[in-house]
């Protein structure tokens, strides 16, 4: 099976593309030098010449790009995956999320997010849109969880830590099994892909100190107090509390 996947050079996108060829599929990444996303002519040509029976849109671009992506899968009837985000649920909104909860973003990039969504179900109805909440890698280096904390370590001398915030979060190779468990099963709308099964950003942070031995110090507090967690019984996502220590 052969999958063209844009966002190769991002965070989620070199994870995806080792799990699905340690599964012995062909990954084609997307190259935007030789096949422009704003050439509707171009990503038509790239898309036949990959002959892909997945089409998994991870990168960011023009919602006209995700658009025609989308009308070019459903045209030669292979799957469209697309990555959103948690983000299209607003601050004033709070979880956990189910899919057919009405998003009310507050942000550019939940905006976004939520217009690349509407874009390629209207163009590909049987499109799969996963939404996922806070990527966890497993050191520095990426836009993830443990980046984002080591960095603030670094600057800040310590991690504030919020007992009231409950996020939504996986880790990155379980949010690629997910996806592909996604592309081979289930019909077309949105899927909520999360891992937490309930841990505070607190314990959660916590828990990567002890698992990643980071030393870092990490101080609690009660802001923000929000719920961005997202809730779907019809794709698993392997919980975070397999890898972490909810009593850390």
């Amino acid at each position: 099976m052969t999958w063209l996947i844009t966002g190769l050079g991002g965070t989620l996108g070199p994870i995806l593309k080792a799990r699905l060829e340690g599964r012995g599929m062909t990954v084609v990444g997307w190259d935007r030098a030789a096949h422009p996303p704003d050439n509707p002519d171009a990503v038509r040509c790239f898309v036949e010449e990959s002959s892909p029976e997945v089409i998994a849109h991870l990168a960011l671009g023009d919602p006209a790009w995700a658009e025609e992506l989308a009308r070019l899968a459903r045209e030669r009837g292979c799957v469209m995956l697309y990555t959103s985000s948690v983000s299209v649920f607003g601050g004033r909104q709070r979880g956990p999320f189910e899919s057919r909860d009405r998003p009310e973003p507050d942000s550019d990039y939940g905006r976004y997010k939520l217009q690349c969504e509407e874009a390629i179900l209207a163009a590909n109805p049987g499109a799969r849109v996963a939404r996922i909440g806070w990527q966890i890698g497993m050191r520095p280096g990426g836009n993830h969880l443990v980046d984002f904390l080591a960095r603030e370590m670094a600057a800040k001398g310590r991690i504030e830590a919020s007992r009231r915030w409950f996020q939504a979060c996986s880790f990155l190779e379980d949010t690629a099994d997910a996806l592909i468990a996604l592309a081979g099963a289930g019909a077309g709308g949105v899927y909520h892909l999360d891992g937490n099964p309930g841990l505070s950003f607190f314990k959660i942070v916590m828990g990567l100190n002890l698992l990643l031995q980071a030393g870092w110090v990490i101080h609690p507090s009660d802001t923000p107090d929000l719920d961005n967690r997202l809730r779907d019984g019809r794709i698993s996502v392997r919980p975070i509390t397999a890898r972490l220590d909810p009593a850390a």
